[in-house]
């Protein structure tokens, strides 16, 4: 394993995410929101600028985090919306969304990296649960083909990360769909703290009681990528689900990267803190000691 982290979870600005990046011992760095934007987004000035202070701090790029199939429409009449402002995203119907995954996949070989993320779709304002159903998975799966057709053309892979606001968001879910399909060009992007969070009105029974350390052994084979950020749950509060450093959360993420590193993933840890910077800076150096050792 080795380490990553997401450049706009240190700071918006590139190059002063990329200068803290190396400070701390990063090499390896995801991008999502470059330039106020969603970074499949970007023009092909914007990713020389982009090329260029990669070479200036010897970075690498471990994903592309495109937004792909975020705010897509599942089904015909399906609303949805953005959970948080200030998470950038592109928004459309599914031609708009494969357009911009060659996209994303052309700025992947642009800047040697091999993988782009795509969600399961964001699961709607209008309908209740649940959204995992043989149904949905389904057609998900359909929709994701025509993804992976894209990704294939240019050599990239795609991951499919389980998302708490998708239509999969438990990692034993979205391997549903990753091992139907059956590719070289998608595998898995694991979040085990997407999976813990996950909203339970929106899990089929089935999956409730996976336990993180039971999920990571069940989709071992088809994890290509993963984020890590921590939570603390208080009931006290409305939304119950704290964000808080590695060090300080309720997953143990000691036993889960021993876990990983048992299986044999050899990929990214790539750290989504969505912590002030103080408990961001705090997981980097955490991460750093833990996997270092």
């Amino acid at each position: 394993m080795y380490l990553s982290v997401i450049t706009d979870q240190i700071d918006a600005d590139l190059n002063t995410a990329l200068r803290i990046a190396k400070e701390y011992g990063y090499r390896d760095v995801e991008l999502h929101n470059v330039f106020g934007k969603s970074i499949e987004q970007c023009d092909d000035s914007e990713v020389a600028q982009i090329k260029a202070l990669l070479k200036e701090y010897n970075c690498r790029v471990s994903c592309i985090a495109s937004t792909v199939f975020f705010l897509c429409p599942l089904l015909e009449g399906d609303h949805v919306s953005l959970f948080n402002p200030e998470f950038y995203t592109i928004e459309g119907g599914m031609e708009e969304h494969l357009c911009y995954l060659k996209r994303a996949c052309e700025i992947a070989k642009a800047l040697d990296c091999p993988r782009v993320r795509i969600f399961p779709f964001r699961f709607p304002d209008n309908r209740s649960p649940y959204f995992g159903t043989d149904e949905h998975i389904a057609l998900i799966t359909e929709n994701v083909k025509k993804a992976v057709s894209v990704a294939a053309e240019t050599g990239v892979t795609l991951v499919l990360e389980n998302c708490p606001y998708s239509h999969l968001p438990k990692g034993a879910m979205t391997i549903q769909v990753v091992s139907a399909i059956h590719s070289d060009c998608l595998k898995l992007l694991w979040d085990p703290a997407n999976s813990y969070r996950a909203y339970k009105e929106n899990v089929p029974p089935q999956y409730l009681n996976t336990t993180l350390s039971e999920e990571c052994k069940l989709i071992a084979p088809w994890i290509d990528h993963v984020h890590i950020k921590n939570y603390t749950y208080d009931p006290a509060f409305e939304k119950p689900f704290c964000h808080t450093s590695l060090r300080d959360g309720d997953i143990d993420f000691v036993q889960l990267f021993a876990q990983l590193d048992a299986c044999g993933y050899q990929g990214a840890v790539s750290l989504e803190a969505e912590t002030p910077w103080e408990e961001t800076k705090d997981s980097l150096v955490w991460m750093k000691e833990k996997l270092s050792a």
